[in-house]
């Protein structure tokens, strides 16, 4: 097999793919890139057996072949090669790939293809397509609240429901739950269906978009695997086994109040006050005290101090209630509207984050489409 490739084009696809190498396993294919001949270009694919990452490089061809070049030397060699074309030449009898740039030259011992894992590929008649710009914003606002405690696998990942022509994703970390509708870019759907996707692999799947100059991602679900394609790039993520949490069940039914505060003002003096609160165990809370037509934000710290903060709400009653701080903020932070509102019953039962006037609606009843549950924190210095 004999290549002649764009050392820029190449060498981005060849960072992208790598992206998927194992940097952990003992297995040394999985440490590498799998580089073969298709349809005329150069595929490249890289998996560490929970994601997997395939792409294509257009190239000049002669051979057929496949082989498995370790990853590491792979990118440092080809990053610092001069702008231009090289060559990449794969010898299977001595198991080598040359690679050359001008007067450069370049051996690198490799793998053969043989045992390389067989990667899924993309079923576009099953696959539906959404937005991509609008699957980054849902992916960005849920992923605050997925937990980051690998001894509950179902609790780091999002569950995504696919119905009619929406797509809904959830995550929470049994302090914290956020869910966002969003609509999709195909024909409504005659059933439903619901996946549990590792929440670091949605990441990157908003990554690769971010990155490329597609619209729409196209999504194709089995029954322990997740594809999604953009354009020449297709990633592929293994399911999370098991049973998320009856996340409707913990949404109250109604509420005594709903207060609205300006965002950008509530967003500043939460970065103010928090610094106060740190990044202590247990956590010092952050409390709001409201009165009518405003709230007091307070953070009491017997090691550094004490912060008060007023601002202008539509409250109309006193009422007290404390939160994690970092929390809050996320929560406060992953609103898009010039109001935030606060739905809240008792001061020890959980609140309610929602967009505020002119936020985006639904369009079934009026409902927003992000909502932000948070737990309260009882106040030690108040107790």
């Amino acid at each position: 097999m004999r290549a002649v490739c764009s050392t820029d084009v190449f060498g981005k696809k060849l960072a992208l793919v790598s992206r998927g190498v194992s940097a952990r396993s003992t297995i040394q294919l999985l440490g590498g890139i799998l580089l073969e001949v298709e349809d005329g270009a150069l595929k490249l694919s890289a998996t560490d057996m929970e994601i997997s990452i395939q792409t294509t490089s257009p190239a000049e061809i002669e051979g057929e072949g496949r082989v498995v070049i370790p990853a590491r030397i792979f990118n440092d060699i080809v990053r610092s090669l001069p702008a231009g074309n090289f060559t990449l030449e794969y010898d299977g009898s001595e198991g080598t790939v040359r690679l050359a740039a001008g007067e450069n030259e370049y051996t690198i011992r490799a793998y053969a293809a043989d045992d390389y894992p067989k990667l899924p590929e993309f079923d576009a008649e099953g696959a539906f397509r959404m937005p991509g710009e609008s699957l980054v914003e849902t992916v960005e606002k849920v992923s605050r609240s997925y937990s980051r405690d690998e001894t509950r696998p179902v609790l780091t990942g999002i569950l995504i429901s696919f119905e009619d022509a929406r797509v809904r994703m959830v995550t929470t970390d049994s302090y914290r739950l956020s869910i966002k509708e969003t609509e999709l870019a195909t024909t409504p759907f005659e059933d439903s269906r619901e996946a549990i996707i590792p929440a670091r692999a949605m990441t990157e799947v908003s990554r690769i978009f971010s990155g490329s100059d597609e619209n729409d991602v196209e999504v194709s679900l089995s029954e322990n695997q997740a594809l999604f394609r953009i354009g020449d790039v297709v990633f592929g993520t293994r399911l999370i086994d098991g049973n998320f949490p009856e996340y409707r069940r913990l949404l109250p039914s109604g509420f005594e109040r709903e207060i609205s505060v300006s965002r950008e003002d509530l967003m500043g003096t939460l970065r103010r006050v928090n610094l106060f609160a740190q990044r202590q165990t247990p956590p010092v809370p952050v409390s709001l005290s409201f009165t009518e037509g405003s709230v007091e934000v307070i953070v009491k710290n017997g090691d550094v101090g004490e912060a008060h903060e007023k601002l202008p709400a539509n409250s109309e009653d006193d009422f007290l209630i404390s939160f994690n701080p970092g929390y809050l903020l996320d929560g406060v932070s992953a609103i898009d509207t010039e109001k935030v509102k606060f739905k809240l019953n008792e001061a020890l039962k959980p609140g309610l984050i929602v967009p505020g006037e002119n936020g985006e609606e639904n369009g079934d009843g009026g409902e927003p489409d992000f909502l932000y549950l948070i737990m309260p924190m009882r106040d030690p210095s108040r107790s």
